[in-house]
């Protein structure tokens, strides 16, 4: 994570705190850490745990393989952990290529390829240190015995581990997994911003005359994270009242203001800690900014769409993804929660936004192809009819912008025919 902040600058970081430890259980390394942690400690306990336990000579045979086992289970281990880092690492490189980079921070996060490496990496540590404390005479005959117990449960989790990382190979990084993990990652923004329009405050207003601006005071970079509560307890400490005048996904640089003071001592009041609320970064995240999902969505179609790949298929795939995106906004819309802050006032995020940043693109770079000119229809009708006081007049707006695409590129005369009845039954919707 990457604080743009001059140097000097800002003494408040909590946010950045409280963002980083968010994004932690997403590192590879922290959950590989743990698993070592947990696989040493296993190891090094059976010394201690030993005398604890009644001895039993018919398993000095078994507490004599031990050693055996656990040059087998290292050796192993260390060939597994490289195939797999190359077989990630080929991952990657295929998502870039044929889907769109954004996507690498959804795989990079992945719970079964981190707790795959991380269970190959502290088994690995944990024959490791079972070998040396075994050529270091460190364990008597009990604790042999206890760490050959404690080598059969490992050897009994790597064995479902491997089976869970063999089964998800089939499929990671392939590009329904990629539009899968981009579809749930926008779908869980969208409903919290559903229930949240406004960040959990109060419904944007007219920004006052006599407002004071605050600017960003750093160099430009992008908003990924409000911290609202910290906002109303400044607000609420200097008894003023804080327009939110960006959201989360803005592009904010120095000459723009982030945000409006009301009140008596809004011009006495020190910006600093209203500024520190706001983190700024160089790249975008899924976390808070629903617009961003559905940009990577329409990347994917886009690249799909491309002359090189010509892959109408994937596209359609992607605007169904997309569908079942704009129903968990209205489904979540449907029962917003009361806004939690009362000195706040946060931003709106247009629906049009959302649209453009979804439809409208998709609808340009596939303006020449029938099959998903009427998918565009199709979905657009879905939601103008599900949905109609919600979504018809935008829909309708963007069902005749993509129509208008298609009649500059399709000369197919019954092609144009069907995409404008499609277009009438979204249209007819807003004018019911």
């Amino acid at each position: 994570m990457t604080r743009i902040r001059k140097a000097g600058e800002g003494t408040r970081l909590i946010l950045e705190v409280r963002k980083y430890i968010s994004r932690l259980p997403e590192k590879i390394w922290f959950r590989a850490m743990l698993f070592s942690l947990a696989a040493i400690l296993a190891a090094t306990a059976a010394e201690w745990i030993g005398p604890l336990v009644p001895y039993k000579s018919d398993l000095e045979l078994a507490s004599g393989s031990v050693g055996g086992i656990l040059k087998i289970l290292a050796s192993s281990m260390l060939a597994v952990i490289a195939f797999s880092v190359s077989i990630m690492v080929s991952a990657y490189g295929s998502a870039t290529s044929t889907a769109t980079p954004r996507t690498i921070a959804l795989m990079l996060a992945d719970d079964r390829s981190q707790n795959a490496l991380s269970t190959f990496l502290g088994t690995f540590l944990f024959s490791i240190v079972g070998i040396i404390g075994l050529s270091a005479g460190f364990y008597d005959n009990r604790g042999r015995i206890i760490l050959f117990f404690a080598t059969i449960a490992v050897i009994v989790l790597i064995t479902g581990t491997l089976i869970n990382w063999i089964q998800q190979l089939s499929t990671f990084g392939r590009m329904n997994d990629l539009i899968e993990r981009v579809e749930k990652a926008t779908a869980k923004a969208l409903r919290w911003h559903g229930q949240h329009p406004y960040l959990n405050a109060q419904p944007p207003v007219d920004i006052p005359e006599d407002a004071i601006s605050l600017q960003c005071d750093i160099s430009s970079g992008v908003v990924t994270s409000i911290d609202l509560e910290a906002l109303e307890e400044t607000a609420e400490e200097h008894g003023v009242t804080v327009y939110l005048a960006i959201h989360p996904g803005k592009l904010v640089y120095p000459a723009r203001p982030l945000l409006y003071l009301k009140g008596q001592k809004a011009i006495e009041v020190d910006p600093q800690p209203f500024r520190d609320a706001i983190l700024i970064e160089h790249d975008r995240s899924f976390d808070q900014d629903p617009r961003f999902g559905l940009v990577v969505l329409s990347e994917i179609a886009s690249r799909a769409l491309s002359p090189a790949v010509n892959d109408p298929g994937t596209a359609i795939s992607v605007l169904d993804s997309g569908l079942r995106c704009f129903e968990a906004l209205a489904q979540s819309s449907a029962e917003p929660e009361e806004p939690k802050f009362k000195r706040v006032h946060g931003p709106e995020i247009e629906l049009r936004d959302l649209f453009t940043d979804f439809f409208t693109k998709i609808a340009r770079d596939g303006a020449g192809m029938v099959e998903v000119q009427q998918r565009i229809q199709l979905c657009l009708l879905a939601l103008a009819k599900s949905w109609p006081e919600l979504f018809s007049a935008t829909a309708s707006e963007a069902s005749r912008n993509a129509l208008a695409r298609a009649e500059e590129v399709i000369i197919h005369e019954p092609d144009i025919a069907d995409l404008k009845a499609r277009s009438q039954k979204v249209v007819e919707t807003s004018e019911k």
